[in-house]
């Protein structure tokens, strides 16, 4: 099969304001619908592709989000594309069902599936433990300030920065540091 050809990203060095649950995203950075390391995921519909104004990102969340995936998938060439949901919307601000993504720095990123459907998972048993741990240690290494995860998953990293928080049983939440922070 011929490789996925990468999109062209518009990059901008977006500006981020304020905290994640009460900030905002200037001249931020669109994360692409799919590429050929990730799909996105709409929470909101439960469907992929999220919505484009959902997808919004600074310069720097987006540039490790694609390269996180890139190179998870070279280490694992038989897994499925990573699945992207929020990050921010465009100009940052509230989100509906979500208390952060204001200001580029969150992204939710699915756990990966036994089964390698390109959804987020619904159930526990549906979760490939071995591939998510691996995920929330290459956030990790790429300098994540926090990574929530739900209570129940187990995933463990660096105390402080992989957190048990409820509602993260199936993703985790990436909290990268401000620029220059």
């Amino acid at each position: 099969a011929k490789a996925k050809a990468a999109p062209t990203i518009a990059w901008h060095h977006g500006v981020s304001s304020g905290l994640p649950w009460s900030g905002s995203l200037g001249d931020g950075t669109q994360l692409p619908l799919q590429g050929p390391d990730w799909v996105t995921w709409n929470p909101v519909t439960d469907s992929s592709p999220n919505a484009p104004k959902r997808l919004y990102g600074t310069e720097h969340t987006i540039r490790t989000i694609v390269s996180v995936a890139a190179a998870y998938r070279a280490t694992h060439p038989d897994a499925a594309r990573i699945v992207v949901g929020d990050i921010s919307r465009e100009g940052g601000g509230p989100m509906d069902e979500h208390v952060s993504h204001q200001n580029g720095l969150d992204a939710d990123i699915y756990f990966p599936r036994l089964d390698h459907k390109l959804e987020a998972p619904v159930a526990h048993d549906q979760i490939d433990r071995r591939l998510s741990q691996d995920l929330v240690d290459r956030f990790v290494a790429a300098g994540a300030q926090m990574i929530f995860v739900g209570y129940g998953t187990g995933f463990r990293g660096p105390s402080g920065v992989v957190i048990p928080y409820a509602g993260h049983d199936y993703h985790l939440h990436v909290r990268f540091p401000p620029p220059g922070g």
